[in-house]
């Protein structure tokens, strides 16, 4: 009898903790036009308020392309940036899974923080930089998977993002057909070396197998900038479309202020709000231009 009640309470605890769990990430509030993102705002910042804006970059700053290189950042949201970057009371970091000097050269301003590799690495305004160490053996099995991988899942269009930290492969440009076949097997070399294999853009990412992430990059981030009281004195809102940026949601959950990049309504996320496009994202800069400068 002991051993049955010991089960159905281990049942009952685990259905506790996902229903928790699902209370955290689920589906939110759309925010579409700019007299929304108004209201919204208003009721969080305030004229004098220091704010600190932390952006994913691609699907977030810049609609996705069919290749990396080929995105280009919305122009209203480059304008917004420009302004903002100029701005004392206003603090801009884009946190993003490409290489830190590649988002760099994408959003290219002063006074920005950059954070590539989904936050391993991270270089500030002052030519600082922060490099999460992995282990010799990581390492290595990193250079091995890349091989790897481009001689087994790099044909048909498919090709592997080295950014020497982490590493994307794409399969955007492989037929539709064999999306799943490559993916899979793209998953399976990832795992067998070790690093942690997860979904995005028609695209698997790889990551070394530590605990940081781009929520722990974005709290390091406000950390060093405002002090680990930051969030009784700043603002921080952030905005990211993939599931890389979820854990800064997560991180920021009743911190800061949180938007989802995504068109289905249907999303589940532990961002505050859901916006379906970046040109929504655009409003949502251009609101901080018009309101704090």
């Amino acid at each position: 009898m002991g051993i049955l009640v010991g089960i159905v309470n281990k049942a009952i605890c685990i259905v506790f903790v996902c229903a928790l769990v699902n209370a955290r990430m689920q589906e939110v509030t759309t925010i579409e036009k700019y007299e929304d993102i108004d209201v919204h705002l208003s009721s969080f910042i305030k004229k004098d308020d220091s704010i600190a804006i932390l952006l994913d970059y691609d699907g977030t700053l810049a609609p996705l392309a069919s290749h990396p290189s080929l995105t280009v950042m919305e122009a209203e949201s480059r304008d917004a940036l420009k302004k903002l970057s100029t701005q004392p009371n206003v603090f801009l970091a884009v946190i993003s899974g490409r290489a830190v000097d590649d988002v760099k050269a994408k959003v290219p301003f002063d006074n920005l923080t950059y954070a590539g590799n989904h936050g391993l690495e991270i270089l500030y305004p002052n030519g600082s930089r922060f490099q999460y160490e992995v282990s010799a053996e990581l390492k290595s099995n990193f250079t091995k998977m890349v091989e790897e991988l481009e001689e087994k899942v790099g044909k048909r269009g498919g090709w592997v993002e080295n950014k020497l930290a982490s590493l994307s492969y794409h399969y955007r440009g492989v037929p539709e057909e064999l999306h799943q076949e490559l993916s899979a097997d793209a998953r399976k070399i990832i795992q067998s070396f070790g690093y942690v294999d997860s979904q995005a853009h028609l695209a698997i990412e790889a990551k070394p197998p530590v605990h940081w992430n781009k929520g722990e990059a974005a709290l390091l981030i406000l950390k060093d900038k405002f002090g680990s009281d930051w969030a009784t004195h700043v603002k921080a809102v952030f905005a990211g479309d993939d599931t890389t940026d979820e854990d800064a949601m997560k991180a920021l959950k009743g911190k800061g202020m949180t938007f989802r990049v995504s068109a289905s309504p249907q999303i589940k996320t532990y961002a505050d709000y859901r916006v379906p496009s970046t040109k929504t994202v655009s409003y949502l800069l251009q609101w901080f231009v018009h309101h704090q400068l």
